[in-house]
């Protein structure tokens, strides 16, 4: 009893760390893309047992954010950048748990470059159909994507650079609390 009132402490911590940790880098980095979204969203997938309370992560993080970053012109890009960012907890999903070795790097390949990927290839192409003045040809769809990999190109650094951050704390606590926890980093 006393291990799972712990757990559960340790569970609203986690929680409120990634989302603080998620809504200051978006604050700090907003015309980047240089931000740990995508990163504590993935953390978030590994760590939580429930999907639901994993996927609740990067909501709060856009939720909270967006109201002080410039806000969406419309629905549907804000439907595919919140989709997009939520996918990321699945993709977190595929690092619990052993499995086997030769899949290991590409797990971890997956979830520090498809994060950035999906979210290029469905947030631009929700901007062109749904929000800008390129034209709805295929040439418009290359031009809006063209303009894109710069940040595109941040996003992917943000992502490795938080990813390796996120999960190398959590080795540091694992290691730092062994005697005192007999879990405290699930993943």
């Amino acid at each position: 009893m006393i291990r799972d009132r712990q757990q559960s402490v340790q569970d609203v911590f986690v929680f409120g760390l990634l989302i603080a940790i998620g809504v200051a880098g978006r604050w700090a980095q907003p015309e980047w893309c240089f931000t740990p979204t995508a990163a504590a969203a993935v953390f978030a997938g590994c760590y939580f047992s429930r999907a639901a309370t994993a996927a609740m992560v990067p909501l709060a993080i856009l939720a909270i954010s967006d109201l002080v970053l410039p806000a969406y012109d419309n629905v549907p890009v804000l439907i595919a950048t919140y989709g997009t960012m939520t996918l990321a907890v699945f993709l977190g999903r595929l690092l619990r748990g052993q499995h086997a070795a030769t899949s290991v790097a590409a797990r971890w390949a997956m979830c520090g470059l498809l994060p950035a990927t999906l979210f290029f290839l469905v947030t631009n192409f929700a901007v062109w159909a749904f929000q800008s003045d390129y034209p709805k040809t295929f040439a418009g769809l290359g031009q809006c994507y063209l303009r894109a990999v710069p940040f595109f190109r941040w996003m992917v650094a943000g992502d490795l650079f938080y990813l390796a951050v996120l999960f190398g704390c959590a080795m540091l606590a694992r290691v730092r609390f062994a005697g005192k926890a007999r879990e405290v980093v699930r993943c």
